[in-house]
């Protein structure tokens, strides 16, 4: 029997132990195939053909793949290392079997040289058979008018194959030189040589907590300093969290021990006592999971917060599709109003709602506010569009006023309210000055941002009615607007009706379209955010294959266990609870971790940003515990299955 043989007989019996390794490095396969496959697709590399937006996605998805590759080394490195350490005693019966060290490596390099062959060709398979899907997803996202071909690159199947053969094979051989010179019997010994009592120390134990502490309590305060303060948050939280595991949650564990009203309880004697080894000897892997959690959480978190507030601030800001403001009643300088719907209609786009409102100029008497040039609304129109946008209606008195400011906010400003400590506000219009008491100021749009007037007052109908007879009609200012049902598609009509405008206006703001800034800044998101999903995931699925290789790696001497246990009279629903609680701990106890972690770097993000991202962050949240959940059925169903088989 030839050593190759032998490796694939014992693949074939033990299947169960590579399953994860094998669909983990298959996923990891198929993505960099897909991702190459486009990168080198003729059509997405010709400028003329799809424009700039193909050059985006392709840079994007280029440094997607180096860090698929550095993900790949680590990921695997680990992974072989730890194969290597639990089968000392197979080993051992190897080299009593005849086999000379140098033969055992060849063994163990021809096993994983079959995993990684399978992988790679079960990923370039599954590659392939998406590549299209992903094609018309990325064309989606970024809206290109145009198809991507649909082609199998050459190259992109020599680069994968060959980057994976060699990264493989490469950590392989280097890890098989791990195999230790110990003597038959040491290695036969295996996992059976008893294990220290697992120590910790009191002061490692605080630190950790402190040093987590002190990292969200800078991530917390710093403000606009989190750009200088980011590298001494990250520094000291990943200290105090590497303490957290290997010291702190030992120090727990110790503590409920000495509980005995809870360690008498049940099977909790033997559940305690089995997991306070598991934390010391995952200590290190939990560690890692909990790191690279809070890295994918955070950065996905991050994207899908900057996109979901750009989008929300956005829509506040610009409430209405097109917007046209024309001096003087009647006028129609800037466009025929029937020529704006003449276009919807030859492009089949359905007005949601239409708006025609007059306003007229007015100033701040008060130097002292920031706030200077006002358009006047009547309350009755102001009802009108709160009512379409969602907005509470008000009912003013004739000396009350409501003050709709626009945000103009960049990263790093507070929106501050100009009004908020006076009660009254001096109104000139046309050289006649009214008083008028603020109730409430907003920042927001109620109609699109105009940069030259930016800020509305509503007054009652009463006053309104007033303020409107001393304005001569031609100094009156209409605002047109309309919203379409199905706004993000009209990009067209939108266009269309542009060119009619002229380019004077559109520079004045005289006419304002809100579908094209937003559709661009959305698409780029969007990409970055489906790219970084695939990213997320990679992380997501290679850490929580870690967590089961570690599991069954110590599978054979957890049986051992079981089949002691049962022998003295343990049920298999005390075994289920028992196999449940320690599978639970070390599936989600980095998950909690990495999700506080997450939630502070939000909490830092928001600071900068002064508004609230947790939302957004909730989002991400969820779906990585449905991930996690999903993942830790699956584990504990294998574990058990296989610690019953005796």
């Amino acid at each position: 029997m030839t050593l190759r043989s032998i490796a694939y007989k014992n693949l074939k019996g033990n299947f169960h132990k590579y399953v994860m390794y094998y669909l983990s490095n298959t996923l990891v396969v198929m993505v960099f195939f897909i991702f190459a496959n486009f990168i080198f697709n003729p059509a997405v590399s010709d400028i003329k053909y799809m424009g700039t937006k193909g050059a985006l996605a392709t840079n994007a998805l280029i440094v997607c793949e180096f860090v698929i590759i550095v993900f790949s080394i680590f990921f695997t490195s680990y992974s072989s290392s730890s194969f290597l350490k639990s089968r000392e005693k197979e080993f051992g019966l190897l080299s009593m079997f005849g086999m000379t060290k140098s033969q055992v490596r060849r063994y163990v390099i021809y096993e994983n040289m079959i995993v990684s062959l399978i992988s790679i060709a079960t990923g370039l398979g599954f590659g392939i058979l998406f590549s299209k899907l992903f094609f018309m997803a990325i064309s989606a996202i970024i809206a290109l008018n145009v198809e991507i071909p649909f082609i199998v690159s050459i190259k992109a199947l020599i680069i994968t194959i060959f980057s994976f053969l060699l990264l493989f094979q490469g950590v392989n051989y280097i890890s098989s030189f791990r195999i230790k010179n110990n003597n038959i019997i040491e290695l036969l010994k295996g996992a059976r040589v008893p294990k220290p009592i697992p120590k910790f120390s009191i002061f490692k134990a605080i630190l950790s907590i402190l040093l987590i502490g002190l990292g969200y309590g800078m991530a917390v305060f710093s403000g606009m300093a989190i750009i200088v303060t980011m590298i001494p948050i990250v520094i000291v939280t990943v200290a105090g969290t590497y303490l957290l595991f290997t010291q702190f949650s030992i120090l727990i564990t110790e503590k409920l021990k000495q509980n005995n009203s809870l360690f008498y309880n049940g099977v909790n004697m033997i559940t305690l006592s089995q997991i306070i080894y598991k934390l010391k000897d995952n200590a290190k892997v939990l560690f890692i999971v909990a790191v690279s959690g809070a890295v994918a959480l955070t950065a996905s978190g991050t994207v899908y917060s900057l996109q979901q507030s750009f989008a929300s601030g956005f829509l506040s800001e610009n409430p209405h599709d097109i917007s046209i403001l024309e001096k003087g009643i009647t006028s129609h300088n800037v466009i025929e109003l029937d020529k704006v719907e003449e276009i919807a209609k030859k492009n089949n786009e359905e007005v949601k709602y239409k708006n025609e409102i007059v306003l007229f100029d007015a100033k701040n008497n008060d130097i002292n506010h920031s706030a200077h040039s006002f358009y006047v609304m009547s309350n009755s129109d102001f009802n009108i569009l709160a009512k379409q946008q969602r907005k509470k209606n008000i009912d003013l008195d004739s000396k009350e006023a409501l003050v709709y400011k626009y945000k103009a906010k960049t990263i790093g400003s507070n929106v501050k309210d100009n009004f908020i400590d006076d009660s009254t506000l001096n109104l000139n219009v046309n050289d006649n000055v009214e008083s008028y008491d603020i109730v409430k100021e907003i920042n927001e749009g109620v109609i699109n941002l105009n940069y030259k007037t930016p800020n509305v007052i509503v007054v009652s109908d009463e006053a309104y009615s007033q303020l409107n007879k001393s304005i001569p009609e031609n100094k009156k200012v209409v605002y047109y607007s309309y919203n379409f049902k199905n706004w993000k598609q009209s990009t067209n009509t939108v266009n269309e009706i542009a060119e009619f405008i002229d380019e004077k206006d559109i520079e004045a703001r005289h006419f304002k379209e809100r579908i094209t800034n937003y559709n661009a800044v959305m698409e780029e998101t969007t990409l970055f955010l489906f790219i970084g999903a695939f990213i997320a995931i990679l992380f997501f699925i290679a850490t929580g294959s870690i967590i089961y290789f570690k599991l069954f790696n110590e599978i054979q001497k957890d049986k051992q266990e079981f089949i002691s246990l049962k022998k003295i009279g343990m049920t298999d629903g005390e075994m289920k609870k028992i196999i449940n609680t320690q599978t639970l701990l070390v599936f989600f106890l980095p998950f909690i971790v990495a999700v506080i972690h997450a939630l502070f770097a939000i909490k830092a993000l928001s600071n900068l940003l002064m508004q609230s991202l947790y939302l957004y962050l909730f989002v991400i949240v969820a779906i990585y515990f449905v991930l996690q959940l999903s993942y830790y059925i699956f584990a504990k169903t294998m574990y058990a299955r296989q610690v019953k088989t005796f």
